[in-house]
C-alpha cells in the first residue's frame, strides 16, 4: 500500500471516528478513544488504515479483527480491543476474576492470530512488511499492550 493510499484510510477512518460519537457502547467507545488518541497511545503507528477487517476475505465467519495502524514503510500495529465488566455487578468476586481472566485469554490469543494472519495478507498482497505486533487495549490498560512482535 503505497504512501497517498495510507494516508487516504487514515483521513477517512479518523473522520469517522470522530464524527460517530453518539454510540454508547463501551467497546466502541474504547475504540474510539484509541483512534481518536492514537498519537499518544501509539506514537510508532501514526496512520489507522483498518477498522472491523475480515481476517479471511468474504468470510466474516472466520472473524473480524479491530484496528491495524501502521507507520507507513512497512510495519504495522494489530490491536484487538476489548471491554471488560472490572464491576461485575451480581458476580462474586471469584467468578469476576476467573470470567475476567478467560476474557483477557481469549482477546490475547485472538490479537495474535489476526496480527499473525495480517502478516501473511500484507506480504500475499505484496505489501511491504517489516514488523507486524500484536497488541491488546482494554479497559484495565491506560494504554495498548504489546505482546508479540515479528519481524521479517
Amino acid at each position: 500500500m503505497d504512501k497517498s493510499k495510507i494516508e487516504h484510510r487514515n483521513c477517512i477512518l479518523l473522520e469517522y471516528f470522530n464524527g460517530r460519537d453518539w454510540d454508547r457502547n463501551n467497546e466502541y467507545a474504547l475504540k474510539r478513544q484509541l483512534v481518536l488518541s492514537s498519537h499518544q497511545l501509539l506514537p510508532n503507528y501514526p496512520y489507522v488504515i483498518e477498522d472491523e477487517w475480515e481476517v479471511e476475505a468474504g468470510r466474516t465467519d472466520k472473524g473480524r479483527g479491530d484496528l491495524v495502524f501502521t507507520d507507513g514503510i512497512g510495519c504495522f500495529g494489530v490491536v484487538e480491543v476489548k471491554w471488560i465488566d472490572l464491576e461485575g455487578e451480581g458476580r462474586t468476586g471469584s467468578t469476576k476474576r476467573t470470567s475476567n481472566r478467560k476474557k483477557r485469554r481469549a482477546v490475547e490469543e485472538q490479537a495474535i492470530t489476526y496480527a499473525n494472519l495480517y502478516a501473511e495478507l500484507a506480504i500475499r498482497a505484496q505489501n511491504t512488511v517489516k514488523r507486524v505486533e500484536a497488541f491488546i487495549f482494554t479497559n484495565e490498560y491506560a494504554q495498548p499492550y504489546l505482546l508479540q512482535t515479528k519481524s521479517f
